[in-house]
């Protein structure tokens, strides 16, 4: 097994183990192995995909993207009529990173994979590196087995050597079918599909873990239930390779903030096209506090606030029960308990849903350890009616 390493410091996203990336350094790979990928694209997706593994060629996913959704999402103010400019890539954008003394002349196009902290050195990141056979475009079913096989989180899927690849029934059984790469793109279930099927699998496990816990009321959405679609692609795209710089680049996030208004208990961003930031009644009650108090809230003086967010809760809660209602403010204003934390992580993500965080942080509840907790946005940009 060959290896190569990223410096730490310049790589601008944290590596995951699952994902494979596709690499060139020489650019050699456009007119062999191109036409191969971009024609089989959704085949051998769907072969890393059974084998626990998602494959990232950068080319293919950035002609795929709906560049105006994600465009938007990083510049809010856009109307929808804006012309979204053409987004250049490149996939040998990696190559900054790679550490100044590796042979980068000799290195021909391969997958590259994270090892995992283990293998790290102290400045670089280690990930494993495996050349493409120059059969690949003829044949690529061995090679990707072969790999799924020694570097996958499953078990061998497949069948080396036969036209037919082996996949298993949810009660682990295997089940031979002849797959063209028609019907394994159409078969394979969707990234947002499997995304979503992951975090409803997580959250009843953690319904079953917690069965014990007293239940707040009224439930609230998991932060992982409240992503976007545009921001599960963001996310795949920094995780993929694409990082936080280039994202950066290539969409120019705008410097320009919104001005909010608040009315009859509904937040708008008036520059932002008049978007509402939607949210649950007890943490747009808690959101509202903060933005009443721009010097700040710590976390242990939350029981000097009950009062006044009570009123707030009170007035936007439409539930009845003057009880359930005390129980839920005492429970977000005891510092003891967990209940704040979860409710500014959904605070936080109400704004994440509809843009980047480089212009989000301006407005969620941030703030150091042990410091008062505070939302950035100048009070002079926050009009009440």
């Amino acid at each position: 097994m060959q290896y190569i390493s990223f410096y730490k410091e310049r790589l601008p996203f944290k590596p995951k183990t699952n994902v494979v990336i596709y690499f060139d350094v020489t650019g050699i790979s456009r007119k062999l192995y191109y036409d191969a990928l971009y024609q089989h694209y959704k085949y051998i997706e769907s072969k890393f995909h059974s084998g626990g593994l998602e494959f990232c060629f950068l080319p293919k996913i950035a002609c795929d993207m709906d560049l105006a959704k994600i465009y938007h999402y990083f510049n809010p103010q856009a109307g929808s009529n804006d012309h979204v400019p053409y987004i250049p890539y490149d996939d040998r954008d990696l190559l900054e990173y790679v550490v100044a003394d590796y042979d980068r002349e000799r290195m021909e196009p391969g997958l590259i994979q994270y090892m995992g902290e283990d293998f790290d050195e102290e400045d670089t990141y280690t990930y494993a590196y495996t050349p493409i056979p120059r059969s690949f475009d003829d044949c690529p079913d061995e090679f990707i087995a072969r790999y799924v096989s020694e570097h996958g989180v499953a078990r061998n899927l497949f069948d080396v050597g036969s036209a037919a690849a082996v996949f298993y029934d949810e009660a682990g059984v295997p089940k031979n079918c002849e797959v063209q790469c028609e019907q394994a793109a159409f078969e394979r279930p969707s990234f947002w599909h499997s995304l979503s099927r992951f975090m409803r699998n997580d959250s009843a496990e953690q319904s079953r873990r917690e069965t014990s816990a007293p239940i707040e009321m009224p439930d609230e959405p998991s932060v992982e239930d409240m992503m976007s679609e545009v921001q599960i692609l963001v996310e795949r795209l920094r995780q993929s390779g694409v990082g936080e710089v280039a994202l950066q680049r290539l969409f120019k996030p705008t410097k320009q903030l919104s001005r909010m208004t608040v009315r009859c208990g509904r937040i708008f961003l008036t520059d932002y096209n008049n978007m509402e930031i939607r949210m649950h009644p007890l943490s747009k009650a808690l959101y509202l506090l903060f933005l009443r108090h721009p010097e700040g809230i710590s976390f242990s003086d939350l029981p000097d606030y009950r009062k006044e967010l009570l009123r707030m809760y009170e007035l936007m809660s439409g539930r009845d029960s003057r009880e359930d209602i005390r129980r839920s403010i005492d429970d977000v204003t005891d510092p003891t308990r967990n209940s704040i934390n979860e409710k500014c992580s959904r605070i936080k993500q109400a704004f994440l849903r509809e843009f980047d965080d480089s212009i989000a942080r301006n407005y969620y509840i941030t703030g150091g350890r042990g410091e008062p907790k505070k939302i950035l946005l100048p009070r002079e940009m926050v009009s009440w009616e």
